[in-house]
């Protein structure tokens, strides 16, 4: 990593989005924000993640990294034009990876494009494969029709059972 991505990464620090807030800085970058939540085993409970590590990288190259806040927050601009790849957990939690790709997005008059997604993670436990989770959970993609970033629902759905799956399996060994 530059000097120069040390320093972006360092600006881009995450804050709670705020009502005026949730808005890109200019038509030319989209905004993303959420919430990184854990899901605990042997419980319908949920639990913010805070200081969760999340790694973009644009074009396959690392873009930026940092942290979300200490309730669990994410939000950040993007500039359009790219396709990034972000990478939601690090050490403590089992890694799941979002594709977002702008380079067919247009900019929108007077505000630019905005995406929500809550991350919803769990920890990892030995002796189970989490290789499946090497692939994308959900693409986003510029829709002409609706004139927005949206999510392939096709691979969402797919990956949904997936991610179902492996979360069952290593809850049943979490709590044995």
């Amino acid at each position: 990593m530059t000097l120069y991505s040390f320093l972006m990464a360092a600006m881009l620090m995450v804050s709670a989005p705020t009502e005026d807030s949730i808005q890109p800085i200019d038509q030319e970058h989209f905004l993303i924000y959420g919430f990184m939540i854990e899901k605990v085993y042997g419980s319908d409970n949920e639990a913010n993640a805070p200081d969760t590590r999340c790694i973009v990288y644009r074009d396959n190259e690392i873009y930026v990294a940092f942290k979300s806040s200490d309730k669990g927050e994410y939000i950040f601009n993007l500039p359009l034009g790219h396709e990034y790849t972000l990478e939601f957990g690090g050490e403590d939690f089992v890694n799941k990876r979002v594709v977002i790709d702008t380079k067919k997005c247009k900019p929108k008059k007077k505000k630019g494009h905005v995406v929500e997604m809550d991350m919803s993670l769990f920890r990892p436990v030995d002796g189970i494969d989490y290789k499946d989770l090497e692939q994308p959970i959900v693409r986003w993609y510029y829709d002409n029709y609706e004139k927005a970033i949206v999510p392939d629902l096709e691979v969402l759905d797919g990956m949904w059972r997936t991610v179902e799956r492996l979360y069952k399996k290593s809850e049943k060994e979490a709590i044995k």
